[in-house]
């Protein structure tokens, strides 16, 4: 009778795996999660950029999932298989990962992982919150602040594009809002070597780069940078009305 017991435990337990919500990494555009695959080289705690939080764990389980305060713990993402590989394209390890979309609207979330049917806290992650109401201990994420947006202030004026370089030159700009044709817009030297211009561009998340002859240049004052589908890189910029 004990054995039915195990047996039938099993089986919920892996039905539970198999119901269990798969994470939404079809929202990441595939060269966004190459470009975010890149950050994977170890087991560590959370990564946030700029769009995404990374949260990654040991290979070494048949399942591991976690939950989010923010959704009340209610769904359970599925982790997945990240192979890290050396210069040869040679497996050296491999990582547990999930790629979480992060909540606009919040400073910190709160998250359990359940690690082959035991649930428990993060345990690379050093900011540990223990929630008195319930009992138990959760793992914390500082987000910081809100997402990094730009703004218009003034619809006229737009968003202005700055570059910074040598006096006399031609620098263009351009991006996803040109379909990547940088000879539509030339940006205008307001004194030497700073070259200004004023787009006004809707709501919206962008990828551009200037340019000089045929050459791409990325924003030096834009830490936010990715992979186009194409394979370029390319600076990224979020405009909020």
């Amino acid at each position: 009778m004990k054995r039915l017991s195990q047996i039938i435990a099993i089986f919920l337990l892996s039905a539970f795996y198999i119901f269990a919500e798969m994470p939404e990494q079809n929202e990441i555009q595939s060269y966004e999660l190459a470009n975010l695959m890149t950050k994977i080289t170890e087991v560590t705690k959370p990564i946030i950029t700029d769009d995404w939080i990374i949260f990654t764990a040991k290979s070494d389980s048949r399942f591991t999932g976690i939950v989010f305060d923010f959704e009340n713990y209610n769904t359970i993402h599925s982790y997945q298989i990240h192979n890290v590989r050396d210069i040869e394209n040679n497996i050296t390890s491999s990582i547990m990962f999930h790629v979480q979309k992060r909540p606009a609207d919040l400073t910190e979330i709160k998250y359990r992982l359940i690690i082959d049917g035991l649930w428990t806290y993060d345990p690379y992650n050093p900011d540990i919150y223990y929630d008195s109401t319930s009992g138990i201990t959760l793992s914390r994420v500082n987000i910081g602040s809100t997402l990094p947006i730009v703004t218009n202030t003034n619809a006229q004026s737009g968003t202005k594009f700055i570059y910074n370089g040598k006096p006399g030159e031609k620098v263009r700009l351009g991006g996803s809002f040109t379909n990547w044709d940088s000879w539509i817009y030339e940006m205008e030297e307001t004194k030497p070597g700073f070259y200004e211009l004023d787009l006004p561009l809707p709501k919206g998340k962008y990828y551009y780069n200037y340019y000089i002859g045929m050459t791409a240049i990325t924003d030096k004052t834009n830490p936010n940078k990715a992979y186009t589908e194409d394979g370029r890189k390319a600076s990224v910029i979020t405009i909020e009305n």
